[in-house]
């Protein structure tokens, strides 16, 4: 898999409404759990507030570019991923995600080009220090975490302890925004029959569990776009 760079497509439409991508893309309600004292909280659309599917759709790219979703691209055998860079939606469930079949890959089509939309693999067991991923290879600590050939890596004070600041403002967090949202991946958890694997928030490839079925102000949704050729 190699990093080819960034690509703006498609948008995020609610209610027939486009919606813009959140410009503060992390934790949504502060009162239950703060990374840091004096941070705004997050304004990534919530879809416990509109638990409707026919309500949220893919769309072909918005005319205005700010309102257009934003990927990373990588590719492989002349097939492209193209990965958001950051969370569509929060307070959306592993079961609602797999209801909708964004789980493991239902198909869309923007812009006239046809996507299996999924989620990145995650791992199913998280190493001894959670800050460094899974044990087994997986697509979220090759894409994200930058193992992939050309792929952005991040620094070691990415992967430190309190959050705060520079966390925000790193340059690794600027470019995939896994400060303080943690996004839902495919696997089940080796150890948990209704746990989901979890990545991000406290650093760029921390792993977390998260019950299938919760709908968590600071857990999202973030798809990886598979082309179709």
């Amino acid at each position: 898999m190699e990093y080819v760079g960034t690509r703006k497509l498609g948008g995020l439409s609610h209610a027939g409404q486009v919606l813009s991508p959140a410009t503060r893309p992390w934790i949504t309600d502060l009162g239950a759990l703060c990374p840091y004292e004096g941070l705004p909280p997050g304004n990534i659309p919530e879809f416990e507030r509109d638990p409707n599917w026919d309500n949220w759709v893919l769309t072909d790219s918005p005319k205005d570019p700010l309102e257009r979703l934003n990927w990373h691209v990588f590719q492989q055998r002349g097939t492209q991923y193209l990965v958001a860079d950051r969370m569509l939606m929060t307070r959306v469930s592993w079961q609602d995600l797999d209801d909708a079949g964004y789980v493991f890959g239902t198909e869309v089509s923007i812009d006239g080009r046809q996507f299996r939309c999924r989620l990145l693999t995650g791992g199913d067991t998280p190493r001894d220090d959670p800050y460094k991923g899974a044990t087994r290879l997986n697509e979220w600590d090759g894409l994200v975490g930058g193992t992939a050939s050309n792929a952005p890596q991040p620094e070691a004070s990415d992967n430190t302890i309190p959050l705060g600041p520079d966390h925000l403002n790193s340059t690794h967090n600027g470019l995939w925004n896994w400060f303080g949202a943690v996004s839902w991946t495919a696997e089940p958890v080796a150890s948990r029959v209704d746990g989901r694997v979890c990545r991000g928030y406290h650093g760029p490839t921390y792993f977390y569990v998260n019950t299938v079925d919760h709908r968590h102000e600071d857990i999202g949704w973030r798809p990886v776009l598979e082309e179709v050729l």
